[in-house]
């Protein structure tokens, strides 16, 4: 039997793509030889489910991409023949993305004043899911403008009327028209305006379900549902039936030794071939539909046996320090114990990039610590596009010495005036606040409150709070026994 050839492998490792710039349109968006989609998530796709929950980096805009370019939605019809993607017209709603067809943040804001929410947004979402169709019917006219569009359709009775005869024109065709919403947490700046949109949005979403031939697709972060206070009376009916993206252990396994089988280098598809018939398992296949059957997408103990050999069986001399395959998973864990797929991939391939190399292995224990620091940092710098006030709230911070109880923390941000700076930017339309000034409470319960939310940080059932490693390391605070921050 061949050798295995560790540094090949560690080569392609090295340069895999950890997909942390995907958008659903434009260069970043998903490419056909990254996708894997476990089994949970095919409703991500399902045009009929309209809500998909998921985190930061937890493929959100990937599968919104995935839908939205014909190449890469081809490709997940053949793996997924009973959604009917092959007969779906996709046109975007809004991305937060120039140049896609969908309506920007600065149309909202001219076609829908502020304070007239409640009677404008409802129209403009009606028209941008009429233009969607109208679009799909006529695909090479100009389509018209959202502002044109508002003063026709002033009149409910004409939008109900055109719509249905477009709804019908489109169902002749055997086609389905289906709108996505992604980056919804970029269409405005304070909470009441944001909520207040996107409850518009929700309904009409719940409304087009009595058509035929078209359905919206909203992708959302659970943390949006949760703090917004939204107040669509049918909401509870839309997250019932919501797409949740969670990647367990296996998952991400999975989608990492798809990734490595999917080089095409010829060392280092010589090499993980050579690997895999070591260990007596099967090449991985070339189809996304065969894929799924492949035992590395779904059975721990293969998945087990392979990471053994490329990383060793244990993070030290034994298990006392953990075994490498549960390792990275339990600390790249956010405080909702949810891993993203980029945080995943930054570790290991930090972790093959680590010198000194190992002679026998493709990472080693020393390297996946490595990958953790750089994850984090990673992740903590992805969060900061998503609240750009959490470096601000997380700088003061460093140093302390996790768990520690609520005054501490306090007396951090009272120190460095943290609150007060944020929230004046915050006023100053840099960004939306981390929570909403008029809600009651102490502005610092209120912020704690905000970091637990979205995973930050985790309150113990002794009431003192701590950091999961995932934002720890990055924000060079100290936990007895934890990896140290670089």
């Amino acid at each position: 039997m061949n050798e295995i050839d560790h540094r090949a492998i560690r080569r392609g490792l090295a340069a895999l793509d950890a997909s942390a710039a995907h958008t659903a349109s434009g260069d970043s968006r998903a490419k056909v030889e990254e996708i894997f989609a476990p089994e949970q998530h095919a409703g991500a796709l399902d045009p009929n489910a309209i809500i998909v929950l998921g985190a930061r980096g937890a493929g959100k805009s990937f599968w919104a991409g995935v839908l939205g370019d014909d190449e890469t939605r081809n490709a997940a019809a053949e793996a997924y023949p009973n959604l009917g993607l092959d007969k779906l017209i996709v046109r975007f709603g809004f991305t937060g993305m120039a140049n896609d067809g969908s309506v920007s943040r600065q149309t909202i804001d001219a076609q829908v004043p502020r304070n007239e929410e409640t009677t404008l947004a409802p129209l403009l979402w009606r028209c941008v899911v009429l233009r969607s169709l109208t679009s799909a019917l006529h695909p090479k006219a100009k389509p018209p403008l959202i502002s044109e569009m508002m003063k026709k359709y002033a009149d409910p009775e004409k939008w109900e009327s055109d719509c249905e005869a477009a709804d019908r024109r489109v169902a002749e065709k055997g086609k389905k028209v289906l709108v996505i919403f992604d980056a919804l947490d970029s269409i405005a700046m304070d909470w009441e305006r944001l909520r207040d949109l996107t409850d518009a949005l929700l309904e009409v979403a719940w409304s087009t379900r009595g058509y035929k031939a078209v359905r919206l697709k909203l992708f959302l972060r659970p943390d949006q549902m949760r703090d917004l206070g939204l107040r669509f009376v049918e909401l509870p009916k839309l997250v019932s039936g919501a797409t949740n993206l969670e990647w367990d252990g296996v998952d991400l396994y999975g989608m990492l030794f798809a990734r490595l089988g999917a080089i095409e280098e010829p060392t280092t598809k010589r090499a993980f071939l050579t690997m895999l018939q070591t260990e007596g398992i099967k090449p991985p296949p070339r189809t996304l539909k065969r894929l799924r059957s492949w035992s590395l997408s779904y059975r721990r103990a293969d998945q087990r046996r392979l990471f053994r050999t490329m990383a060793g069986e244990y993070m030290g001399r034994s298990h006392k320090k953990g075994r490498t395959y549960d390792w990275p998973i339990r600390h790249l864990a956010d405080g909702h114990g949810e891993v993203t797929p980029r945080s995943f991939l930054t570790l290991m391939m930090e972790a093959a990039r680590f010198t000194p190399v190992p002679q026998d292995q493709v990472i080693s224990a020393e390297g996946i610590r490595h990958g953790l620091r750089e994850a984090s940092k990673v992740r903590v710098n992805q969060l900061d596009l998503e609240f750009p006030w959490i470096k601000r709230v997380l700088a003061p911070l460093s140093g302390l010495q996790v768990p520690c109880n609520a005054a501490q923390i306090a007396a951090r941000w009272n120190e460095t005036r943290t609150i007060p700076a944020i929230m004046k930017r915050a006023s100053g339309g840099e960004f939306l606040p981390p929570f909403n000034p008029k809600a009651e409470g102490d502005e610092d319960v209120k912020l704690r409150a905000t970091l637990v939310r979205i995973g930050v940080l985790n309150q113990r059932s002794d009431d003192r709070f701590d950091m999961p490693d995932l934002f720890r390391v990055a924000a060079r605070l100290l936990k007895k026994g934890g990896v140290a921050p670089s």
